[in-house]
């Protein structure tokens, strides 16, 4: 087919062939008998670059960025996630630069991210949850729907992230109903029927606590005497009962 010109089994029998040849069409006369090679690679620098706009790599950084700036919004004074997600994220930003990207896939992106921590604050019974899911598999897809095709998202990759987020989202919610149906176990009313120290000067020892206390009427607690809560008055004053009798106390 006069396709091929010259053939050799290395480059600089090659360069030894092609010497004196003629370009077409500017008729530059080649002189590469014998010419000194230098071998060139990549820096350090450009290798991470070209890694960072692997399309996989450019969506996890992005939904981390996402995830540890929101973090820090929600729980200000961490410092390392919000820190950390920004460099992610500005990582992320500077491999949109790079590849052309579908700004409906980073609003899928973006509103997948937006319901799950929509359905976090309300009751939606996971509707929320699986439509956020969607649209990030669909978003995670269209992202470089744009670039050649070297450059597409991983589709089983994207399936993978999309369940372990499913994953984690649900066991979260249901920890978090468990957590609202359990009965109350902190606060003053839990410390009825407990077991405590008279402390004496009408102050009682429950709980590594002291507090104030009414000793039944007619009855003289001896200090360090083990008495049991009975109930809690208005003010947070504790109505005790002693464990082992005691004397009355005497009335003038």
């Amino acid at each position: 087919m006069n396709v091929i010109d010259v053939v050799a089994p290395d480059l600089p029998t090659l360069l030894n062939k092609i010497d004196g040849r003629v370009t077409i069409p500017n008729h530059y006369k080649l002189h590469t008998a014998n010419a000194q090679i230098t071998y060139t690679s990549p820096s350090f620098f450009t290798r991470l670059l070209n890694t960072l706009i692997d399309p996989n790599l450019i969506t996890l950084l992005f939904l981390a960025g996402i995830v540890g700036i929101g973090y820090e919004i929600f729980h200000p004074g961490v410092v390392l996630p919000g820190a950390l997600g920004a460099v992610a994220l500005v990582t992320a930003l500077f491999g949109f630069s790079v590849l052309p990207i579908s700004w409906a896939g980073v609003a899928l992106l973006l509103l997948g991210i937006a319901l799950l921590v929509i359905d976090a604050h309300v009751t939606s019974h996971g509707a929320l949850t699986v439509s956020g899911l969607i649209a990030f598999v669909i978003g995670s897809l269209l992202l470089f729907r744009n670039a050649p095709s070297p450059y597409h998202a991983n589709s089983w990759l994207i399936a993978s992230i999309a369940i372990v987020l499913g994953s984690a989202w649900l066991f979260a919610m249901t920890k978090a109903v468990q957590i609202r149906r359990s009965p109350v176990s902190v606060g003053p009313q839990t410390i009825v029927g407990e077991i405590g120290e008279f402390r004496g000067d009408g102050q009682v020892f429950v709980h590594g606590e002291l507090w104030r206390a009414n000793t039944p009427e007619g009855l003289s607690l001896k200090r360090g005497q083990k008495v049991r809560v009975d109930g809690i008055e208005p003010g947070l004053v504790l109505d005790v009962e002693p464990l082992e009798p005691t004397e009355e106390a005497a009335v003038s």
